[in-house]
């Protein structure tokens, strides 16, 4: 292999990647917006850093985390569940994003309204967790908001 045919591949690779940070970014800003103009009472706040992960503090309590899996060119979104301070983190949900902006082979990532649902889908299970503890007058684990597969290998 020359020179020149390493360059062409090493430059399509930046762009791909490059192409990929900029649809996460978009995403980022498009769910940002979206969260922060609803007149929906989430009881989230803002704070992010695009670069690198998106989070919302859930009543004040619980940070929820959304970044991308680890790894080169990964296009899996994970949404994680935290304490506030950071002690204890559990995977909420996973998310496909493609090369294109797509979330889970159909939901556009500059489409305000379709992203919230999206992103609402993802984490009610977290709500409906916290609902029956407060409503039951229980403890909440943090392992009851993991995914329900990791729940069962876990169990």
């Amino acid at each position: 292999m020359t020179i020149w045919e390493l360059s062409e591949k090493a430059e399509y690779i930046a762009d791909r990647h490059q192409q990929l940070h900029n649809q996460w970014q978009h995403y980022c800003n498009t769910l940002t917006q979206a969260i922060t103009l609803s007149k929906a009472k989430l009881h989230h706040a803002v704070g992010c850093n695009p670069d690198d992960d998106l989070r919302f503090f859930l009543f004040d309590h619980f940070v929820v985390r959304i970044a991308l899996a680890e790894g080169f060119n990964s296009q899996v979104i994970e949404y994680f569940i935290e304490t506030r301070n950071g002690e204890q983190k559990v995977l909420i949900a996973r998310a496909h994003m493609a090369q294109n902006g797509t979330l889970d082979n159909s939901i556009d990532n500059r489409d305000r309204n379709a992203v919230l649902d999206h992103y609402l889908e993802k984490i009610s299970p977290v709500y409906d967790c916290l609902y029956r503890a407060i409503h039951d007058d229980v403890p909440l684990r943090m392992a009851d908001l993991s995914l329900p597969e990791i729940r069962r290998a876990t169990a």
